[in-house]
């Protein structure tokens, strides 16, 4: 009997010692895992920016910089567990377009565009200190869902909506994002469209408007110029990303 005792006493000990030593070998595995989960996370927030947008091209004259601004959300998908080599994608809201220079007081003031954009960034990690810089480089396509024309040197206010625009751009991107800390970030791209936005429908509302639809372009000048003109957005915006 007490030899049944001893050997089951035995049999305890030596379970209980493999059983830590199982978990010594397993600690720094799973430890493991968790610092690789947490290398390839992704980072996702919300964004805040400020622009300077203009027009450029032969459609219009005398065009000025106008401060634009936008709201949005963002995820940078790492793609290495030391993410120096990154994507990074942005759903935003941005509301861009162009001042012009004042001709006289029938003169239309400013085009605003509202615009959802969709940018996708290659993110390179370019130096390897605690809070570092990353090159972007890529493009945003671009849906026009709103736009008006102000006359805002002879009458104030909106006076025309729905500007024959087409709706459709596209804009490569260059810029920088900067981590400040604290899951936040600085961000500046400039952007420059590849797509002319003009249209002849311009020209046929200044000749021959609709007044019952909004769309009697004859009293605004200068007068708009036909379809053969072209006209692109330019950008520099500066973000925060939360």
């Amino acid at each position: 009997m007490k030899l049944r005792q001893i050997i089951c006493l035995l049999a305890l000990c030596f379970s209980s010692h493999l059983l830590k030593a199982q978990e010594e070998i397993e600690a720094p595995l799973q430890q493991q895992n968790v610092d690789t989960d947490e290398k390839t996370k992704t980072k996702l927030g919300v964004k805040f920016t400020m622009g300077m947008h203009s027009f450029y091209g032969t459609a219009f004259d005398n065009e000025k910089p106008l401060y634009g601004f936008g709201a949005g959300m963002y995820n940078i998908v790492h793609l290495n567990p030391t993410k120096t080599v990154n994507i990074q994608w942005e759903l935003n809201m941005d509301f861009k377009g162009s001042k012009f220079g004042k001709t006289n007081d029938t003169s239309y003031s400013k085009i605003s565009l509202a615009y959802l954009d969709l940018p996708v960034y290659l993110s390179l990690k370019l130096n390897d200190n605690e809070r570092p810089y990353h090159l972007l480089v890529g493009g945003q396509v671009g849906y026009l869902f709103r736009s008006s024309i102000n006359k805002s040197y002879g009458r104030f206010g909106e006076v025309k909506t729905n500007l024959p625009f087409k709706p459709i751009d596209f804009m490569p991107a260059v810029g920088i994002r900067k981590d400040i800390g604290n899951g936040l970030f600085w961000q500046l791209c400039f952007k420059y469209s590849v797509m002319n936005i003009y249209t002849n429908t311009f020209y046929e509302r200044a000749t021959k408007g609709d007044p019952i639809f909004n769309n009697d372009y004859r009293d605004l000048h200068p007068q708009f110029k036909d379809g053969s003109h072209w006209v692109k957005n330019f950008g520099v915006e500066y973000s925060i990303l939360f």
